[in-house]
């Protein structure tokens, strides 16, 4: 290894700070994918149980349309101007506030329409603050560790989405143990929301231990802070990448949001799996989520981030949707078996995703690179995370629960047709953030 390319403690602060931050930002999202099933009914009743299970999803999706608008806000206003820790800071308080209290919420049976309509106004806040922390969590662990380590860095930036699952499904599995039965849709529930304190820790974390980014405040002693870098982000000269950076995240972000968002209900609905069963499952497979995109960012150190997205592709037509067809075969009596195509499901969906993190911050520049990252992601994972929804209404009018496995496996085909296309019309982005720093070190001697 190469004496520039040994980690500091600085180094490994910084990708602390993007790892945890990415992981607490995420719990509250997934917390309600895990209490789906058993809370719908609670806000949104209905005769048919995908149409109130379609409701939550869509409720769920309510915080993904502010999440660019977040982004933008935040990696104009604070990151490119005022720093990544800033961006970080201001988003977690935020974040804070609006996910714990919807573990204090009425129900419809209480309030009647007030109570569906309160949550989507805290989950539009909460998609707000979600969006503005990646402006910050998703730059300064990237940009600021040396050449060697970016692409396992990146990816396991990603992989902080496996964590932040791993922790969600423990806490869902606690909460089944301590709350059985009906006792689950009275205080259950509840818990899991009220897990939304833990990001107070890497507030803390963030605030007193790590130092602003160096390669952002190299640019901002330069005098190369952008005065608009929303602007800039989609003047003539970034709008191309824009759009090819936009197809690829979008389809990684469909290989999340299809088997992680339709998991619980895929075990529960179609496994008839019970609430500890699945919550052993989901720890077991978060594990898988946490090494796939961390082994594909290594990857990608050594082959590029374009063939490793293309090979991350094809693994997912070839292995990850039939993988579905084989789960769905599987029975309560086969538990051992769904916990392992859980496994290599998670593992491989996002494997090809770890390289997302960091191609994005490779391609743009460090003075627009918050807003950058921070958009382009969260428009991705927006437009993703409508999957669920659309999926969960789709059955409902084709045939209900059994069709599901068949409407996975071909909706994963085509997240990794979306994939292929955007990768294959990519510019490989390896190396770029320390020719850009090699370039600003020449100038400022």
């Amino acid at each position: 290894m190469k004496p520039n390319d040994k980690l500091t403690s600085k180094h490994i602060k910084w990708m602390l700070a993007t790892f945890f931050t990415w992981t607490f930002d995420l719990y509250d999202l997934f917390s309600i994918l895990l209490v789906t099933p058993y809370i719908a009914e609670l806000f949104f009743p209905s005769k048919i149980l995908l149409l109130s299970i379609a409701a939550t999803y869509a409720s769920f999706l309510t915080s993904f349309i502010m999440r660019p608008v977040g982004a933008t806000y935040f990696g104009t206003r604070i990151s490119d101007k005022l720093g990544r820790k800033k961006a970080i800071s201001y988003g977690i308080i935020g974040l804070v506030i609006t996910a714990t209290l919807q573990g204090t919420l009425p129900t419809y049976a209480i309030a009647g329409i007030i109570a569906p309509i309160l949550l989507i106004i805290l989950r539009l806040a909460e998609g707000f603050f979600v969006g503005g922390i990646t402006s910050g969590s998703h730059t300064i662990g990237p940009e600021s560790v040396p050449e060697r380590h970016r692409g396992w860095v990146g990816g396991m930036g990603f992989a902080g989405a496996g964590a932040a699952y791993l922790i969600a499904s423990a806490w869902f599995y606690m909460t089944a143990i301590l709350f059985p039965g009906p006792s689950y849709l009275v205080w259950g529930w509840r818990v899991m929301f009220f897990g939304g304190l833990l990001p107070l820790a890497v507030l803390g974390f963030v605030n007193y231990l790590v130092p602003e980014s160096e390669t952002w405040e190299r640019v901002k002693s330069g005098g190369k802070i952008v005065k608009s870098p929303v602007r800039e982000l989609f003047s003539s000269k970034y709008r191309r990448i824009l759009g090819i950076a936009l197809l690829i995240t979008i389809g990684w972000a469909l290989m999340y949001y299809i088997p992680q968002g339709l998991f619980t209900t895929f075990l529960a609905k179609v496994n008839k799996l019970s609430k500890p069963e699945i919550g052993i499952t989901m720890i077991i497979a978060s594990v898988g989520m946490l090494i796939g995109p961390t082994l594909g960012g290594e990857i990608s150190q050594h082959i590029g981030r374009k063939i490793m997205s293309i090979i991350g592709a094809i693994i997912v037509i070839a292995i990850v949707a039939p993988s579905f067809l084989y789960l769905a075969s599987l029975t309560s009596k086969s538990l051992t078996n769904i916990i392992f195509t859980a496994f290599i499901i998670s593992l491989l969906s996002d494997f090809g995703g770890g390289i997302v993190m960091i191609y994005l911050n490779e391609l743009y520049p460090t003075n627009i690179r918050g807003t950058g990252v921070a958009f382009t992601w969260n428009t991705g994972f927006a437009i993703a995370g409508a999957s669920p929804t659309i999926i969960s209404l789709v059955l409902a009018s084709i045939g209900g629960i059994p069709k599901l496995p068949i409407t996975m496996f071909y909706s994963i085909i085509i997240a990794a047709i979306i994939i292929l296309i955007g990768s294959l019309l990519t510019p490989e982005t390896r190396g770029n953030i320390s020719k850009e720093i090699e370039v600003t070190s020449r100038e400022s001697v």
